[in-house]
């Protein structure tokens, strides 16, 4: 009984002993020690954090700098094993806001004595942690990045932005190095990566802090800046801020006033605003500047297609001006790629549109009226010219429901009854298999 009694005293004994924060730093060290003895023993690097993180939320520890160095070298540790990582993405944050941490509780000390951040003690481990902190983030973010977690990535990028204002008067004999072996400036890079980030996450304020310095420093590689002013336009287009939007545009256009991403912006700008004539403008420096781009052809095909649509319905007589230019695009486009359904189905489209606006003059006039032979003879050419185009779109693709609808309305009116009744039954048939 009394041996009993020992053995749980004992125990009891150890069980204190090990929720001692000042033993988990030192099992945490000891931990550290044997795992970069020996990096195939990742269950220290395990025993190691549990042990840190329990000392750093302590509170006879969680004041002292050295805890949170030694939490900052093994979550570093952590963010670069690859057994680890994979379950632990936010290591290289963690081992970051450690390091800050620890300078924070050092520069405290030191502003208690009347001394600056020069006087700083162990410098070489801040170097080198908050460096390691760096790759780590710089890796994790990129990682994330490929992947499409936007939001981790813009949290590794923007906290390496961190790192040498913190750390500038304390280590400015010898500052930390954000230059990777191969020339690549982390932090640069970070800056703008994170900047994407934070396009793509639809935060267009925290874009614009982090690129707009590298775009009109020239920071970055100068083919990325317009593609890069682009982005962050559209940032602010997609948050509803258009003035803003236009304003980064526009300053853009004067250092690249041909380059086409700028361009293909501000025609989406003009869209959303229904400025068509600024879009007209717009679209034929883009094709201008990219004769072969098919889709830029496409796209003033349809600029013109819907002033024509909209003039037609004023019953303005220069409808047949944007008329013709629409079929013209829309022919180049179909020239390039004569397999572009969206050509050959708007050419069709436009022909029949504008058959409507004869076929209601016809309407409105008598019989015995003299203008009506001209107006059922381009009523019928429109129809005809209609009917080519969308039958080399079906061929295009042969099961599109817009095409078959189209179809059996045009054999309708051209009064086919064998066609009109087969495109009838194949539209029921695509229905049906949707």
């Amino acid at each position: 009984m009394k041996n009993l009694m020992l053995a749980l005293l004992t125990f009891i004994s150890f069980a204190v002993k090990a929720q001692n924060p000042k033993t988990a730093v030192t099992n945490a060290a000891m931990s550290l020690e044997m795992y970069d003895a020996d990096p195939s023993k990742s269950d220290e690097l395990v025993k190691a954090k549990n042990d840190i993180d329990f000392a750093a939320g302590h509170e006879k520890t969680e004041g002292d700098p050295r805890v949170w160095r030694y939490r900052g070298k093994i979550h570093n540790k952590i963010a670069f094993n690859a057994k680890l990582k994979a379950d632990n993405s936010d290591a290289a944050i963690i081992a970051l806001n450690s390091f800050s941490k620890a300078w924070d509780l050092e520069i405290a000390k030191l502003e208690e004595k009347g001394k600056g951040p020069s006087k700083i003690p162990a410098k070489l481990d801040f170097k080198t942690g908050f460096e390691n902190a760096c790759k780590a983030l710089y890796n994790t973010g990129a990682d994330a990045y490929n992947s499409k977690n936007y939001d981790l990535s813009y949290k590794c990028f923007a906290g390496i932005l961190t790192i040498k204002p913190k750390t500038a008067e304390g280590l400015v004999k010898k500052p930390v190095n954000l230059i990777t072996p191969n020339k690549v400036n982390m932090e640069l890079e970070s800056a703008r990566l994170g900047g994407m980030s934070a396009v793509l996450l639809g935060n267009a304020k925290e874009a614009e802090f982090l690129l707009l310095p590298l775009l009109d420093g020239k920071k970055i590689d100068e083919k990325l800046i317009p593609s890069t002013y682009s982005m962050l336009a559209n940032a602010y287009q997609k948050s509803g801020n258009i003035a803003k939007a236009s304003e980064i545009l526009a300053k853009a256009r004067k250092l690249y006033p041909s380059d086409q991403a700028l361009l293909i912006s501000e025609i989406n700008i003009a869209l959303g605003e229904g400025n068509l004539d600024v879009i007209e403008e717009k679209l034929k420096l883009a094709v201008a500047a990219d004769k072969e781009n098919i889709e830029l052809q496409f796209a003033l095909g349809g600029v013109y297609d819907e002033i024509f649509r909209n003039k037609l319905k004023e019953d303005d007589a220069t409808a047949l001006e944007f008329f013709d230019k629409a079929v013209e695009w829309y022919k180049n486009a179909f020239s390039i790629d004569q397999k572009h359904f969206n050509s050959a189905y708007s050419l069709g489209a436009i022909h029949v549109n504008y058959s409507n606006a004869f076929a209601k003059k016809m309407n409105e006039l008598d019989l015995k009226d003299p203008k009506l032979k001209d107006l059922e003879i381009r009523y019928a050419e429109l129809l005809d010219f209609g009917l080519v185009h969308l039958l080399t779109a079906e061929e295009i693709k042969p099961d599109d429901l817009g095409v078959a609808v189209a179809l059996k309305e045009v054999y309708g009116r051209k009064n086919d009854e064998a066609n009109y009744e087969k495109y009838k039954n194949k539209v029921i048939e695509i229905q049906n298999k949707k």
